[in-house]
């Protein structure tokens, strides 16, 4: 198998678990993983994070460590400034490349700097304090109202759709929304919401994988849509020609104007009248049986093993 050479002899370290609202998810995209080394016979510890200060002290001793860790301490740049500080080479993007892409507002500031499609929002840091702030970053009139008549709700620095709602003209009230939306995070995005169909891209390498189309089985791609209902349907995105490569561009450039590398997905609407915007940035992808990765992975012909073994090798580069 390519690259598997180079791992050979390697002291590999599989981070998993953790302490965040996506500990569940995190078990299971370590579980998988930790089968596929298995598969792969290549030597590693397995160690199941629960608390910051375990991951503090982690031994320098090993040479490489996959970080299968999603949502805070995983995805916000905390694991990987550890691993920086003792040397030990990790896969997926940089400390402060994934500090940037957990925090959509950040994230779509740097977008809208730089013309790429994202959807009108507000960005409302400190709720409920007074001190609470609000910016609006919209295209028009600048006014929490003058989104649009639906509007989702955001934590700021949250994965899994944890804490997201839609309010919807006589359906739910922005203010019990951003109330939920705050109990994962002080700083919460409220955003225009965009009639379409829901796509994501995922990359490996230099790599652009074809878009998945997600059709969830309720109103949005929410958590139980992710990881416990099995009547979302994912199926391989009928974008085709110019489409297919514009998408596969935003999603190249959506990542690496934060300062990702290596591997990611990104999500995307396609809406009505078939213009894509950029939602988000995930920088360490679930890798459950559902996940999305390993299926886009599949389509280009790449088994979860190859996968597991180019993700690895990336971060030896």
């Amino acid at each position: 198998m390519n690259h598997i050479k180079e791992l050979e002899g390697k002291k590999i370290l599989l981070l998993s678990g953790g302490w965040s609202a996506e500990r569940e998810v995190s078990i299971r995209s370590g579980a998988a993983v930790s089968e596929s080394l298995d598969r792969l016979s290549l030597e590693y510890t397995h160690l199941d994070l629960t608390s910051e200060k375990e991951a503090r002290n982690i031994s320098d001793e090993f040479d490489l460590a996959f970080i299968a860790l999603h949502g805070r301490g995983g995805e916000d740049g905390f694991i990987q400034e550890i691993l920086e500080s003792k040397n030990i080479l990790y896969t997926g993007s940089n400390s402060q490349s994934c500090k940037t892409s957990l925090n959509k507002i950040e994230a779509k500031k740097i977008w809208r700097e730089l013309l790429l499609p994202t959807p009108d929002f507000v960005e409302i840091i400190n709720v409920g304090n007074p001190n609470m702030k609000l910016t609006p970053h919209l295209s028009g009139e600048e006014d929490i109202t003058a989104l649009d008549k639906t509007f989702v709700v955001k934590p700021a620095n949250e994965g899994s759709s944890f804490g997201i709602s839609i309010v919807r003209p006589g359906k739910g009230s922005l203010e019990a929304s951003m109330k939920q939306a705050s109990k994962f995070d002080s700083s919460i995005l409220v955003e225009a919401f965009v009639e379409g169909r829901e796509l994501t891209v995922s990359i490996l390498g230099d790599e652009v994988f074809h878009p998945i189309h997600i059709k969830p089985s309720g109103d949005f791609y929410d958590f139980d849509s992710k990881y416990a209902d099995q009547g979302t349907e994912y199926i391989k995105a009928d974008v085709e020609g110019s489409k297919l490569e514009e998408i596969k561009d935003f999603a190249w450039h959506a990542f690496s104007s934060l300062g990702c590398n290596h591997w990611g997905r990104v999500d995307f609407i396609e809406d009505r009248e078939g213009n894509f915007q950029i939602i988000e940035v995930n920088t360490v992808p679930g890798l459950t049986e559902t996940s999305l990765f390993p299926k886009a992975a599949s389509y280009a012909g790449l088994s979860f093993d190859d996968m597991v073994i180019k993700v690895l090798y990336l971060s030896c580069k």
